[in-house]
């Protein structure tokens, strides 16, 4: 089994230090080793690693929102704060797992490869309702430029739609594409003639 790559962002240096120590002691790969106040300095997809292992005395909403956002990874959170409005905010700022407890290396694995398949379930969650949304916007415009059709050359709406399909597949776009760029040509002819 390949070694998790872990970029470790920590509050204070000299922890991050020790932990990272600890953290290869138990064939865990350290990608990435910094405080919270170098993080604007960081690329860390150039690092290729799978997970962000957060260590925070007091977790920032601020801070976690800025690690998940900039860094697109399952973000684990280790912290002694057990304080219940702390733990919610970091949860809606992103976290994928909160821990309340040091870092025990020996328990690391697990919990870690847990985080990661949440995380891959959650964003696929999300990538599969960006497309049902999609679609759903697509299915509209593709309605809209169907009647449009219909009432500009007295087309049944299936006509209408297999004209909109052949047009779409002979210049390589989805039928929503087609759909947009009649409705735009559409409202510009419009916005022509009242000038």
């Amino acid at each position: 089994m390949p070694k998790l790559k872990i970029a470790l962002i920590d509050d204070d240096q000299e922890r991050a230090n020790y932990i990272k120590a600890s953290l290869i002691e138990h064939h865990f790969e350290v990608v990435a080793c910094l405080t919270i106040d170098h993080l604007s300095l960081f690329r860390l997809e150039q690092l290729h690693a799978d997970v962000i292992l957060l260590d925070m005395d007091h977790p920032h909403r601020d801070i976690i929102e800025s690690c998940v956002s900039q860094f697109d990874l399952p973000t684990v959170l280790f912290t002694k704060n057990s304080h219940k409005d702390t733990i919610k905010s970091a949860i809606d700022a992103g976290v994928t797992a909160y821990i309340v407890d040091g870092i025990d290396p020996a328990k690391l694995q697990n919990i870690l490869e847990i985080s990661i398949a949440q995380y891959k379930k959650h964003k696929k969650l999300l990538d599969d309702l960006e497309e049902t949304k999609n679609k759903l916007a697509d299915r509209k415009v593709v309605d809209q430029a169907k009647v449009l059709m219909m009432q500009l050359h007295s087309l049944t709406e299936e006509q209408a739609f297999q004209l909109l399909r052949k047009n779409a597949m002979s210049h390589r776009m989805t039928i929503g594409e087609m759909a947009r760029r009649l409705l735009d040509a559409q409202q510009l002819l419009q916005n022509q003639f009242k000038e």
